[in-house]
This record gives C-alpha cells, sequence and structure tokens, in this order.
C-alpha cells in the first residue's frame, strides 16, 4: 500500500481494517468457479490478480501491488504504485 505514514500509529492503513474490506471480495471468489464470475476473461493468475484490482481498488484507493500465489513461490505480483517493485521478505 502506498499512503501517507499515520505518525501516531507508525503504519499506513490498520491491516485489520484492510482485511475487513477485503473479506466481502474474497468470499465472492473463494470456492467459486472462476469462469463463472470472470465470465470470457482468462481465469489465468495474472488475470485474476487484474479483476481482483477492479473489485478493490474503489474500496482500497491505497492499494498499489496485489500478490497473487497459485501455489507457494508460483504466482504473480501486479504493481502500479509510485515506488518499484519490491522483493518478498
Amino acid at each position: 500500500m502506498h499512503a501517507p505514514l499515520d505518525r501516531v500509529q507508525g503504519w499506513t492503513v490498520d491491516f485489520g481494517d484492510v482485511k475487513t474490506i477485503f473479506d466481502p471480495i474474497f468470499k465472492s471468489l473463494d470456492h467459486y468457479p472462476l469462469h463463472e464470475i470472470m465470465g470470457e476473461q482468462d481465469t489465468d493468475t495474472a488475470s485474476v490478480a487484474r479483476y481482483i484490482r477492479t473489485l478493490a481498488q474503489p474500496v482500497i484507493p491505497e492499494l498499489d501491488r496485489i500478490d497473487l500465489n497459485e501455489t507457494r513461490g508460483c504466482g504473480v505480483i501486479l504493481h502500479w504504485g509510485e515506488l518499484g517493485p519490491a522483493l518478498p521478505v
């Protein structure tokens, strides 16, 4: 996420708040056939990440990166913020 740092809390956005806001998006995708949800779009990992961005951006405007893994270590990073790509820690 890219947002001004809260001087009192020491973070940009509370992860608990993000988790709460993202939960309906997660539930709309979890255990549903993606080809039925996404229609004619491809359902490869990169396309799913872009689709998640379209759902999340209006409700989490600070969002600037989505990491989506099919399996551990295999997936995509969709990044559109001002900062350059980062390596996972």
